[in-house]
């Protein structure tokens, strides 16, 4: 318990924001259609969110939320999916380390498998949900009452208050000097 809203929260607390953030942009800024009318096909789409994700440095906490508001605009799970294993998994930073450690053949191959792998379970979550006739939009009902309730409030605050404790004696170091 100490390490999960301690530590680990400290640790992801920041990116885990910045996720919610972009999501929140492009759910606002974005038609609900997108993704479906502009990305084309079921293949076309994984390949573009494979491209987009390969070198776009984002972490696992900021990408969850990413993808989800991107699925809700119209991306399908796979593609989403693919996101979601590509662009952690091998943005530029990781790139470079890879290369310089292993060398130029091996970050080939790493990168080569990374997306291989990304595009084929891409597929068969897509290949899955159709296979189940699952409509991911119909799981997600957006109902105000729900957002707005005292439950939903509080565990905002909660994780706020927890990400605070966390940046408070950062904060209060740089307190002095601003004042």
């Amino acid at each position: 318990m100490a390490y999960a809203f301690g530590e680990l929260l400290c640790d992801i607390g920041a990116w885990l924001l910045l996720g919610i953030a972009v999501a929140g942009v492009i759910t606002y800024l974005i038609p609900d259609d997108f993704f479906t009318r502009y990305l084309g096909g079921e293949f076309s789409s994984l390949l573009i969110m494979l491209v987009v994700g390969i070198p776009l440095y984002i972490c696992a906490s900021a990408s969850t939320p990413v993808a989800a508001a991107m699925v809700l605009k119209g991306l399908s799970p796979g593609a989403a999916l693919v996101f979601l294993l590509a662009g952690p998994a091998t943005n530029a930073a990781t790139l470079a380390v890879v290369g310089r450690f292993w060398g130029r053949r091996a970050t080939l191959l790493y990168l080569c498998s990374i997306a291989g792998c990304s595009l084929v379970l891409g597929w068969l979550v897509n290949r899955l949900y159709a296979w189940a006739r699952i409509d991911i939009l119909q799981w997600v009902h957006y109902d105000a009452e729900a957002a707005a309730s005292p439950l939903a409030i509080l565990s905002a605050l909660l994780v706020i208050l927890l990400m605070l404790r966390c940046w408070w004696p950062r904060l209060r170091q740089s307190l002095p000097r601003m004042f």
